[in-house]
């Protein structure tokens, strides 16, 4: 099952939630960390992920988590089976160690790094009291995080299970069979650019001689920038989370071309 002996905080907390910033809540969350880990460093990844949005909230500690460097906890709680039977875990992979509900949040960074051990959250004593069954990422989550800062290890936080066992996601996989090349959107930005996980080794030809297709959108070839073609230009490229992009220049591709999340992307060999 892997064992966390070998993992040391580096004093850094990275904070992502779907709290917003109108109310208190993640000045609650800070507070509970530092009122316990003084030392601790902490940054805010997002907080604005929409409301119980598992799958946005996956893709945005997923496209974020390799920015900082080993030791780093990453508390993450998108949580709207908060107060159930869900498990509130903790798992190590790649030398980073992520707080998170135990409902497919963690599913794309799965994708690229196996977790190594996990562990429910299940000793109370490390818990803020009372735990208010609405709040465990301020009275579960947030203690936790202070005790790794401090140096506790996870077996002194919880009890292990099977990272196999850790709450997948049910996406649509990209799949590349000959020519063609399928994946879905799995996240529109703030600028209306529809991201996928399609990376450049699911290409079924070079990119300036493919033919994507999504919804009516029709993009011949992708570009290396958004300045390489005229404003209001509809384009493709590879963003900075490393998967393809639909975008219109200067515009909102979702909107122009109706997109909308779990949309499929088709690429095929254009000549």
């Amino acid at each position: 099952m892997g064992s966390d002996d070998t993992w040391r905080p580096s004093g850094i907390v990275t904070l992502l939630s779907d709290f917003g910033s109108t109310d208190n809540y993640v000045g609650q969350v800070k507070g509970v960390i530092l009122g316990l880990a003084p030392q601790a460093r902490l940054i805010d990844l997002t907080h604005e992920v929409p409301p119980q949005d598992v799958l946005e909230g996956s893709f945005q500690l997923a496209t974020a988590w390799r920015a900082f460097p080993p030791g780093t906890v990453h508390l993450a709680v998108v949580d709207p089976g908060v107060g159930t039977e869900r498990r509130a875990v903790a798992w190590i992979a790649g030398e980073h160690c992520f707080l998170t509900p135990d409902n497919g949040l963690g599913t794309l960074v799965f994708q690229q790094q196996a977790p190594e051990v996990a562990v429910v959250l299940d000793r109370e004593e490390v818990f803020r009291r009372p735990v208010a069954r609405t709040f465990h990422g301020r009275d579960v989550f947030a203690p936790v995080a202070a005790r790794l800062v401090a140096g506790l290890t996870l077996d002194r936080l919880g009890t292990p299970i099977d990272p196999l066992s850790l709450v997948q996601l049910n996406i649509e996989p990209v799949r590349r069979t000959g020519t063609h090349t399928t994946g879905p959107v799995v996240s529109i930005d703030r600028f209306g650019n529809c991201r996928s996980l399609i990376g450049p080794e699911h290409l079924p030809a070079p990119p300036d001689r493919v033919l994507i297709r999504c919804g009516a959108a029709r993009i011949r070839g992708i570009v290396p920038t958004f300045a390489a073609v005229p404003p209001g230009r509809t384009l493709a490229l590879f963003g900075s989370h490393g998967g393809l992009e639909i975008a219109v220049r200067d515009g909102h591709a979702a909107r122009a071309w109706d997109i909308a999340r779990g949309a499929i992307i088709e690429i095929s060999a254009d000549g």
